[in-house]
């Protein structure tokens, strides 16, 4: 069990730079190709220096990207909640009787509740299940962590259209090219709906595994 601190703290690190990384480099990948100028005089210039440059880049576009994906994210709790507002409800009438008790604060209703109340309902409700079941810390940082990667995925695609249309790629833009474009951030958004709709449920899973668990204890 000694052992076990590092690796964890290790992993939350990898998980913290894969959602970052992972978007920033496809940003940065299809920039090179779409305008590989740079990328050329790099080669030329400092060989050497192409992957690192490539890391750095990428990471530092992975953070430019997350206030993006974080709007992006939003819409994608707009749209999952609304469809698991009754599985919410016992969850956050159990979550409002705690509150109550130890804060004074009542929240409203599932029925009523809105996507803003619930982003911070669905906070609490993850620093809960973490306090209350530390085995369940992994799992619900791993699904955080992949919310956040299709989120900003989807933010790098719809940066490199706006880029590559402020340069002037515009201009060489075909039918084709728009409806593969347009399908690239259909999917894109289509996978952060889903990445948080499974997200969502899992915080639920574990929920109510821990509500069955007490109740037998």
């Amino acid at each position: 069990m000694a052992e076990a601190k590092p690796r964890a703290a290790g992993a939350w690190l990898y998980d913290d730079l894969l959602a970052w990384l992972c978007p920033g480099g496809l940003l940065l990948t299809a920039l090179a190709l779409r305008h590989p100028a740079g990328l050329h005089l790099l080669r030329e210039q400092a060989p050497e220096l192409t992957l690192p440059t490539w890391f750095a880049g990428a990471y530092a576009l992975g953070l430019a990207l997350s206030p993006i994906g974080r709007l992006i994210y939003g819409i994608a709790q707009g749209i999952v909640w609304p469809r698991l507002r009754q599985a919410w409800a016992p969850a956050i009438e159990f979550l409002s009787a705690r509150l109550e008790r130890s804060e004074g604060l009542v929240l409203p209703s599932a029925a009523q509740m809105s996507t803003s109340v619930f982003h911070d309902v669905d906070r609490r409700m993850r620093e809960y299940l973490e306090a209350a079941d530390p085995s369940s810390r992994n799992t619900l940082n791993r699904m955080k962590v992949l919310c956040s990667l299709a989120c900003n995925a989807a933010a790098a695609c719809l940066v490199f259209v706006a880029v590559d249309g402020l340069t002037g790629g515009y201009i060489d833009w075909t039918a084709g090219r728009i409806g593969v474009a347009a399908l690239v951030i259909a999917l894109a958004l289509i996978a952060a709906v889903y990445r948080e709709r499974r997200r969502q449920r899992t915080q639920l899973s574990i929920w109510r595994r821990l509500r069955i668990e007490n109740e037998q204890g």
